[in-house]
């Protein structure tokens, strides 16, 4: 039961990282007429003066293996809503998990905490918690990423604006290379340690939509795809993932309380089994 609480948090460490790059995608250099780059950096300085934010997320994942006779292929869903304050970094999600392939149904309720060079995750299941802590990201290596990503791909504008809801917001699309990919899941280190995840062959098609009026996000995609997929000792994997994060308020949350119980918690050493996983893949 450890290993899949454990196998779940990577997962949310996974949609951490992807709210990681769409917070990336938000830089960019200016102009003086409405450009894709103009926006983003717009948007960028209003997220900057941002002290919380509210949504909901979704994530559709398909993993294909196959061994040139025969195909195995599995499904997993992982939805819900999410709240976050940036000082202190506080983020607490309410989501659920659907695995076909096991038939089953996991609701969690994830508190993630940053304090330091120290980040804490709290996972309620069923009544019960558990907490495992991460070193924090690596400063120096979110921000070559960042640099590779905001100098290298050009975001577009869409001639049209679309509608969010009952608001106009501007469309801007981008592609995001596989190695730039695998670059934001080796910055963030022993959190994605073991996923088991290599991003270097794939790429992303990235959506972000602006609200006109306030110049914040209202929606960010990002949809990957293996192509013809991945060969590991003779078993092919294709993996496709899609993700939308949508933003639905910002600075109404004065603070996040961490249950007690969460606290209370017994913290687990996840380090075996990071080391067990990383062995298997050599």
């Amino acid at each position: 039961m450890e290993e899949d609480k454990t196998y779940e948090e990577k997962i949310v460490w996974l949609l951490a990282g992807v709210m990681l790059l769409s917070a990336v995608m938000l830089g960019g250099c200016g102009g003086k007429k409405v450009t894709a780059e103009s926006i983003v950096q717009e948007v960028n300085a209003n997220m900057e003066k941002a002290k919380s934010f509210s949504g909901d997320m979704n994530m559709d994942m398909t993993m294909g293996f196959s061994d040139g006779t025969e195909e195995q292929e599995m499904a997993l869903n992982m939805e819900g809503t999410l709240e976050a304050t940036i000082d202190p970094a506080v983020t607490h999600m309410n989501m659920t998990i659907d695995m076909d392939l096991l038939g089953m149904s996991v609701d969690s309720d994830i508190y993630t905490q940053v304090d330091g060079d120290t980040t804490t995750t709290y996972t309620g299941v069923a009544g019960m918690w558990t907490k495992t802590e991460q070193p924090t990201p690596d400063t120096e290596g979110v921000e070559e990423l960042y640099a590779v990503v905001s100098d290298g791909k050009d975001m577009t504008l869409a001639e049209n604006t679309e509608k969010v809801g009952d608001k106009e917001a501007y469309v801007l699309t981008s592609v995001i290379t596989g190695e730039e990919l695998q670059g934001m899941m080796e910055a963030m280190g022993d959190m994605t340690q073991g996923m088991g995840v290599d991003m270097s062959s794939m790429d992303a098609n990235v959506t972000m939509k602006v609200y006109k009026d306030s110049m914040m996000p209202a929606t960010i995609s990002i949809d990957m795809n293996s192509g013809e997929g991945i060969e590991v000792e003779g078993i092919v994997m294709k993996l496709s993932m899609l993700i939308t994060v949508n933003y639905n308020e910002f600075n109404t949350i004065e603070s996040i309380t961490i249950p007690e119980e969460a606290l209370a918690a017994e913290a687990l050493d996840t380090s075996g089994l990071i080391d067990e996983t990383a062995e298997v893949q050599k």
